[in-house]
């Protein structure tokens, strides 16, 4: 069974390995200092209560984990589709594309990802290493 990582030492990120951008991200968190539990969602199924889970530490609920007006969804399922959070459950668990952006979570903190740099917020910063001048 898949679960969150709620440990202050570990990147927990929910991905699409077919997904470019989400591949760059995942070499971002790959490269943290920290351990990574990296659940690629073409390769693992997760639960319902996962993505519930997943978007109560986001702070939003489960159909806002997709996107509707993102030109991918649209694409597939048309415009102005109004999801509520039981399919949007069923759209996340059989369709892993339309995780438009992937999602990390470090501790009880979570965030969507949807630039490569958006990752490195979880890096731990050594400043006692910066020279200051």
């Amino acid at each position: 069974m898949v679960s969150i990582a709620t440990n202050e030492h570990e990147i927990t990120l929910i991905y699409n390995s077919d997904i470019k951008n989400h591949k760059e991200i995942f070499a971002y968190a790959k490269s943290a200092d920290d351990n990574l539990n990296a659940i690629d969602l073409t390769k693992q199924k997760v639960t319902g209560t996962f993505f519930t889970e997943l978007a109560d530490l986001l702070g939003v609920q489960v159909k806002d984990l997709i996107p509707t007006d993102h030109s991918a969804f649209v694409l597939k399922h048309g415009e102005n589709v109004k999801l509520d959070n039981d399919g949007a459950i069923k759209i996340l668990q059989h369709e892993p594309d339309m995780l438009i952006y992937p999602i990390a979570v470090k501790g009880k903190k979570a965030i969507v990802a949807k630039l490569y740099g958006d990752i490195t917020q979880f890096f731990d910063t050594d400043t006692a290493a910066v020279n200051i001048p």
